[in-house]
């Protein structure tokens, strides 16, 4: 890796982005971090931030704008999101849209903005989840958007052939967030294989092996501790 390859991260201002960004700027790479309301990476020589509303049209059209005068791009990680329970939503139309445009659209205008600044051998990574294939009745918007994101970048693949590789991960619960109790944290871990927190660190290692997989293209890898695979009579998925 050399101080010459450039990667766009969004959702970088805090949690799994934060974490991937500050990776990436400890490997020499120059970092463009899109994040929403707040940003929690430290001032970095190698560090540019841009802030956006992923729902916002407008906020997007400037954020693409801001991209095409940053230089070739080496890597994309599309890791922006929004995780709201349908029960919390006062409008569904709304609700549905705002996943939706998180998730997919801005994701495809990001994309298309950056459609003459891929650099030779460039990849890109969309940030999906195990709940793309096995989907969670409460969370039925988030589930459906993040299926459609799966399955978009999965047709980028098709589009950008020979140009960039395009693979998607899908994490399961490799990071307990501060609410999570401990009840639940044990009921969640019964249902993997690994039976324990892998923490970021886990998405981290795969967004690594799928920047430097030349073969790899085209590829949904699944990095949810066997969640997937385990006993699916037990995932009834009530939280």
């Amino acid at each position: 890796m050399t101080d010459s390859q450039r990667i766009l991260i969004t959702g970088a201002g805090r949690r799994l982005g934060k974490v991937l960004a500050q990776h990436y700027l400890d490997n020499g790479w120059q970092v463009l971090a899109h994040f929403n309301s707040a940003c929690e990476l430290a001032h970095h020589a190698a560090l540019k931030t841009v802030q956006a509303d992923l729902s916002d049209p407008g906020a997007v059209g400037r954020m693409c704008e801001w991209l095409v005068q940053q230089g070739p791009v080496n890597a994309v990680i599309h890791n922006a999101s929004c995780f709201i329970a349908d029960a919390d939503a006062a409008d569904l139309a709304r609700h549905y849209e705002q996943h939706q445009r998180v998730h997919v659209t801005a994701p495809a205008r990001i994309t298309a903005a950056l459609s003459d600044q891929w650099a030779e051998g460039a990849a890109m990574i969309s940030i999906s989840d195990i709940y793309a294939d096995i989907p969670n009745q409460r969370f039925a918007a988030y589930c459906a958007s993040k299926a459609g994101l799966q399955n978009w970048s999965l047709s980028m693949a098709q589009r950008l052939k020979g140009r960039v590789r395009v693979n998607v991960i899908q994490p399961g619960p490799v990071q307990f967030l501060p609410q999570h109790d401990a009840a639940y944290r044990e009921r969640v871990l019964s249902q993997s294989l690994t039976g324990r927190e892998l923490g970021y660190g886990a998405i981290v290692q795969a967004c690594d092996y799928l920047l430097s997989a030349e073969a790899v293209c085209g590829t949904v890898m699944r990095v949810d501790g066997g969640r997937f695979v385990a006993n699916r009579y037990d995932q009834t998925f009530s939280d």
